[in-house]
């Protein structure tokens, strides 16, 4: 009789692939509250059993290609979690949520293959099957996002094309692709293929994480998008990819650790500051959050650079911290979007007309650029030292001079805000109100209380030993 680890860890995949069969239900029975209970139901399910899983310690293979151990449990939880605010802010605000809905089973189905992969082509195949729906969910929402529609699939395409080729050198010298740290070991002698083989996987999940100069077309992507896949694109498919990233090059690519280190160096240098310097110059806040977004990418590589489990721990921390940041934040924005409220000077006197809605904003900015007690501090407050530690001090002396420069563009908003203008009052419908909440109180108890969530997050960064 299978024992309960077993049993427990098929519940993920069968619950993911519940999701889908769900989601394509809806399109027959076009009862858009059903579609949403169900949908949410299932996200809790999986959540629940990973949080099970990974405060118990369990750990198991399914079929040689999914591994379920306390790394890839943390993020399944953090990936549910997002999931659940995303599809309660669609519910409200998506114009055809049924169809979102159908294709929101394949990305999620996508994002847990991706953080419960063990092999090279399930990663392969879990970002193919995030990135492409989500360009679908562009699309269906009318033709005026067409652009960014197109524009993500193009995106999309190289990314999978270039992880696909990565994949293709690899295998001649190890034809399992199972991620462990034996797997470039046979092909040492490949030496330089293997090392070509990183760059290419870099290169392509950089699409997906925004890492510099791959990012260039994010801007447009985020702010072509409706606000509701806004939050998805930068809360949590961006972060599908350093969860990929975490798994090849510390696992997979630890022998040539040193290299990454110093691409990872020149990455976090590069994003930052051309996210900082691109964002100070935008009026419309929609695209000044998405600039905001790609810094925040270049912080969180900081980690990869340190090299080490610490760093690890840093970077995984400041994901979940900036999940948390940048959904309730685009939740606000998609609320004032449908306003007409799109550019900087359309912000003027908001604390006015909903003070609410400037408060959970300024919350959100303030965590971003790094200020106590709030969840953005801690995560920053971690990468530096990690990159201290590591030796890098002149990392982190550019990392304090970015966290400067962002303060002008979110103090712009911020002081936008707090204009003495009146204004009409506006009242905020429960599904942004319920979103912007939740997301606040993780960022501020996570910012007061951050303990047990770094302790989380060391144990998620020590198992991906285990493998």
């Amino acid at each position: 009789m299978p024992d309960t680890t077993s049993l427990l860890s098929y519940v993920v995949p069968l619950c993911a692939t519940l999701l889908i069969i769900v989601g394509m239900a809806g399109m027959l029975h076009k009862n858009r509250r059903l579609q949403f209970v169900s949908t949410t139901a299932l996200l809790a399910v999986i959540g629940m059993v990973s949080l099970y899983m990974f405060l118990n310690g369990l750990s198991a293979i399914i079929m040689d290609s999914l591994a379920v151990y306390q790394f890839s449990m943390f993020f399944v939880l953090l990936f549910s979690t997002a999931l659940i605010l995303v599809n309660l802010l669609s519910y409200g605000h998506s114009n055809d949520y049924l169809s979102f809905s159908m294709l929101m089973g394949f990305v999620a189905a996508g994002m847990f293959t991706v953080a419960m992969a063990y092999s090279l082509i399930a990663i392969l195949l879990g970002i193919e099957l995030m990135s492409l729906p989500t360009a679908f969910m562009i699309l269906i929402n009318g033709k005026h996002h067409v652009e960014a529609a197109m524009k993500l699939f193009v995106l999309a395409a190289i990314s999978i094309a270039m992880i696909a080729f990565a994949i293709a050198l690899i295998f001649p010298y190890s034809p399992s692709l199972l991620l462990t740290s034996n797997l470039v070991n046979s092909g040492m002698k490949g030496g330089y293929l293997i090392v070509l083989s990183m760059l290419l996987f870099v290169s392509g999940l950089s699409f997906d994480a925004s890492l510099f100069p791959f990012n260039l077309w994010i801007p447009d992507v985020y702010q072509g998008a409706p606000g509701n896949i806004t939050a998805l694109l930068a809360g949590v498919n961006k972060k599908v990819a350093f969860v990929a990233l975490f798994e090849v090059l510390f696992v997979v690519m630890l022998p040539y650790s040193p290299q990454f280190s110093v691409l990872f160096e020149i990455l976090a240098v590069v994003t930052m500051f051309f996210g900082n310097m691109a964002a100070l110059v935008q009026e419309n806040v929609k695209r000044l959050f998405a600039y905001s977004a790609i810094s925040q990418a270049g912080y969180i590589a900081i980690g990869f650079a340190a090299a080490s489990q610490y760093g690890s721990e840093a970077s995984i921390y400041q994901i979940a911290a900036h999940t948390f940041m940048i959904i309730g934040a685009f939740a606000v924005v998609l609320w004032l979007e449908e306003k007409n409220i799109k550019d900087l000077k359309d912000y003027n006197g908001l604390a006015t007309s909903n003070g609410f809605a400037a408060f959970t904003l300024t919350i959100f900015m303030l965590s971003m650029i790094g200020i106590p007690p709030l969840m953005g501090f801690i995560g920053k407050f971690l990468l530096f030292t990690s990159a201290i530690s590591a030796g890098e001090i002149i990392l982190v002396v550019i990392a304090i001079v970015n966290s400067f420069i962002s303060v002008y563009y979110y103090g712009k908003v911020i002081f936008a805000m707090y204009a003495k203008r009146p204004r009409e009052q506006m009242s905020m419908d429960w599904t942004v109100a319920t979103v912007a909440i939740i997301c606040m109180l993780f960022v501020l108890l996570l910012g007061a209380y951050p303990q047990p969530f770094i302790n989380a997050a060391s144990i998620a960064a020590g198992s991906l030993s285990v493998l």
